[in-house]
């Protein structure tokens, strides 16, 4: 029973390190991941995928330790196996096998029954939106619908985790929605599930928890609400005038505060800036600039405006030595 701690949070990785020769990959990366739809988020190169893969077992770190629902992925990998599901970024389906087959050969290799994979598998490629053209060749799908093979694939042995590479990669608008729509409804049946991707837009539909992470270490993690927490500062400021005197007032304003856009448009400015102070200080300035003061209220704070700062903050502290 001494693992109980671990269990209490799905996945946990103490002081993982991955190098490929020179490069590092992961650096003392250390994480909890708790249940849920968790978005874990960075740059290329992050070591988004490599962390994924340790976690599979997929490679072997050069030191550190990871528990799956307080199995060792490496020790454990039968049970493991069982217990997870996988869809990779990149295009892993065999071309000259038709979706019912594939997900069904991959069910068995999952630790299926013969008889219980098929039926299986027509139950997921119906829930995925493949329809009749299961029997068709993969190699004349499109992309979109490869995805959905894909997470097909991931969840016909019916895993308790599941590891979403990059789900709406290569996908229209419309099958990115409907994407984010299955991997709502999976999470429905309280399974845990890390999304790796680069599209913040869908991490915030869908998750509950966001890691951020960067040149192979962990920025910063939490509950998406936490995370936008301590943003309440942004605001935005709206004025008309001359476009000389609305130049002057925004100058002022970056020279006084950290301002994250100036967009100049119609006559109007809208500036995002980040404010502790009250708006008097605004009032004044728009008196003394002679520009008219439309609009200045709050603005909640997206995912991406917590991903840049956060990364801005880590690549500043790196330039100082910190």
């Amino acid at each position: 029973m001494a693992e109980s701690e671990d269990n209490s949070n799905t996945i946990v990785s103490k002081g993982i390190t991955v190098s490929y020769g020179p490069i590092l990959a992961l650096d003392n990366f250390s994480v909890e991941v708790p249940s849920g739809i968790v978005g874990l988020l960075g740059p290329n190169g992050a070591g988004k995928s490599t962390f994924i893969k340790a976690i599979l077992g997929l490679l072997t770190p050069d030191k550190g330790q990871i528990k799956i629902a307080g199995h060792n992925p490496f020790t454990e990998s039968a049970i493991v196996r069982d217990m997870v599901g996988y869809m990779p970024e990149h295009d892993c389906l065999i071309d000259n096998f038709t979706a019912i087959d594939l997900v069904s050969y991959l069910g068995q290799i999952s630790g299926m029954k013969k008889r219980d994979a098929m039926p299986r598998s027509h139950e997921m490629l119906d829930f995925v939106g493949i329809g009749e053209e299961r029997y068709r060749l993969i190699s004349s799908y499109s992309t979109g619908m490869k995805q959905r093979v894909k997470l097909a694939q991931a969840i016909v042995h019916d895993p308790n985790i599941l590891f979403l590479d990059e789900p709406t990669n290569g996908m229209d608008p419309h099958g990115r929605e409907d994407m984010l729509a299955l991997i709502k409804k999976i999470s429905d049946s309280d399974k845990t599930i890390l999304v790796s991707t680069h599209i913040l837009d869908d991490i915030e539909k869908v998750s509950d928890h966001a890691m951020i992470i960067s040149n192979g270490r962990l920025i910063t993690q939490g509950n998406l609400d936490e995370l936008l927490e301590g943003k309440e500062n942004l605001k935005i400021v709206k004025i008309r005038g001359p476009e000389p005197a609305m130049k002057d007032f925004a100058k002022v304003l970056e020279d006084s505060y950290e301002v994250r856009s100036v967009i100049l448009e119609s006559g109007q400015t809208t500036i995002q800036f980040i404010n502790t102070d009250g708006g008097n200080d605004l009032f004044k300035l728009s008196r003394e600039k002679n520009v008219q003061l439309r609009a200045y209220y709050p603005e909640r704070a997206t995912l991406e405006d917590v991903f840049i700062g956060t990364l801005e903050q880590q690549n500043g502290g790196a330039e100082n030595g910190n």
